[in-house]
């Protein structure tokens, strides 16, 4: 039941079974006419504002709370978030300790324009995950970190991560020269291998906090495309050979443990709303922080979107749902006239 309403979690879609030019080129077709950098980045703009109207801080804060109500559930949850986590931090030391022949690689990529076909492919979900980010920040600032000055919070870095692969993406699509693309595409490197360092065990769970966790399919394809350009450096010698093996291993690692990430959490969410009472929206539909008409906005629902109803308060109902920017389970308020039971399960009480 579950996995039919809420089919498409953000953790499975980060790294399926396929081979790894498929994983690194899907949807960029590099046979279309190339439509312009300038086309590109005005429809990047665009697509960030619409973003910034989506989210709010009671939205942010509506999915952060089912993220952590949901693994708070599941002590294996916990633990497969931690050894993905271990794992990308292991991947990215890897690839730092080999850190010349991937410099030697990188120098030498000559893409043409893959490069800006592969980043304006990635524009609309990039500007997505910059609009939960900055707004992620904020809250985090507002409501976690007032007391604490300049002390910085897993929050705060991960969403400067997320921004900064933002601004680096742009500039490598509006380079004027290959040479000037390929040295960018070098810092967004080292960026977000320093990142990742610093996050170190913590990255996996706070991105899924954040509502982030779609970004780690963007991590995984592009630590995927490095090694593919590290794969291709021309006769190797013996230390370039023995590090391409070596990141390929990490990689194959990092590919297993996400597997179990999102079979862990498939499982956790399965477990707690499987046993939950379902229906569907029956109008447009307003969904509230609070079970109230002036609790703060979530979300604005169509009529034939499905729900899970964990609870009653009154004449309001509190659903689980997935929401439509971040790809992961949120949870709010809506008046119960919007609804209508899809099936027979367990009585929802009153307070």
């Amino acid at each position: 039941m579950f996995k039919d309403v809420f089919a498409g979690g953000a953790v499975a879609e980060a790294m399926r079974a396929e081979t790894l030019r498929d994983r690194l080129f899907r949807g960029v077709d590099f046979d279309k006419p190339y439509r312009g950098i300038l086309d590109t980045l005005e429809r990047d703009r665009k697509e960030r504002e619409r973003y910034k109207e989506l989210t709010s801080t009671a939205w942010a804060l509506s999915v952060t709370e089912a993220a952590r109500s949901i693994t708070q559930r599941s002590t294996g949850l916990v633990e497969q978030q931690r050894r993905l986590s271990s794992s990308v931090v292991d991947t990215m030391r890897a690839f730092d300790a080999n850190r010349s022949t991937v410099a030697t690689a990188l120098a030498a990529a000559r893409a043409g324009d893959s490069y800006r076909r592969m980043i304006e492919d990635m524009f609309p979900k990039m500007s997505g995950f910059s609009a939960i980010a900055e707004r992620m920040r904020l809250v985090d600032v507002m409501t976690l970190r007032a007391s604490e000055g300049v002390v910085a919070s897993a929050t705060a870095l991960a969403a400067e991560m997320v921004l900064e692969t933002q601004r680096i993406t742009e500039a490598i699509a509006a380079a004027a020269t290959e040479d000037e693309g390929t040295a960018l595409f070098s810092e967004l490197f080292e960026k977000v291998t320093a990142y990742v360092a610093t996050l170190g065990p913590k990255t996996i769970a706070e991105l899924n906090t954040m509502g982030l966790m779609q970004w780690t399919a963007w991590l995984f394809g592009f630590l995927g495309l490095v090694l593919a350009i590290v794969a291709l450096i021309p006769n190797p010698s013996a230390e370039q050979q023995r590090a391409i093996t070596e990141l390929n291993q990490k990689y194959e690692v990092l590919h297993q443990e996400t597997d179990r990430l999102s079979e862990a959490d498939a499982k956790a969410s399965e477990d707690f709303l499987d046993a939950l009472p379902r229906a569907e929206i029956v109008r447009d539909a307003t969904l509230r922080r609070k079970p109230e008409r002036a609790g703060e906005v979530v979300l604005h629902m169509q009529a034939g979107d499905t729900v899970v109803i964990e609870k009653a308060q009154g004449r309001w109902r509190f659903v689980f749902f997935r929401d439509p920017l971040s790809n992961q389970l949120s949870r709010a308020w809506v008046y119960h006239t919007a609804l209508a039971p899809l099936a027979d399960a367990v009585d929802v009480s009153s307070d």
